[in-house]
């Protein structure tokens, strides 16, 4: 890991442990952790974001990616469809049809 994502990675941690229910920090440092490979630490991260924030979109669909990538199918078919239903009661269609891409791509691969 590079010494600029080591410092960004460690600025993140600082400012969690001031305000650790931040939302906005917590899917930081769960990309951080996915761009280092540190898969673990991502999906807990990612699973902190909905956990404060149950419609926190850009985490479901992290969390489908990472489950199709891991050919765990029916979690990321679950959290797709579950990031649906919550978009579909929205006006951000761009997302929606992310999300619905991804469905399709697992469903029929």
């Amino acid at each position: 890991m590079s010494d600029l994502k080591l410092i960004r990675k460690a600025k993140l941690i600082e400012m969690l442990t001031e305000t650790p229910n931040d939302v906005f920090l917590n899917f930081a440092l769960a990309m951080e952790e996915l761009a280092s490979e540190n898969l673990q630490s991502a999906v807990c991260s990612f699973q902190k974001c909905i956990e404060i924030n149950p419609n926190h979109i850009p985490a479901r669909f992290q969390l489908a990616k990472m489950a199709q990538a891991i050919g765990n199918h029916s979690q990321a078919i679950s959290l797709l469809n579950e990031g649906i239903e919550l978009l579909t009661a929205g006006n951000d269609r761009k997302t929606l049809n992310e999300f619905r891409a991804l469905l399709d791509e697992i469903e029929f691969s």
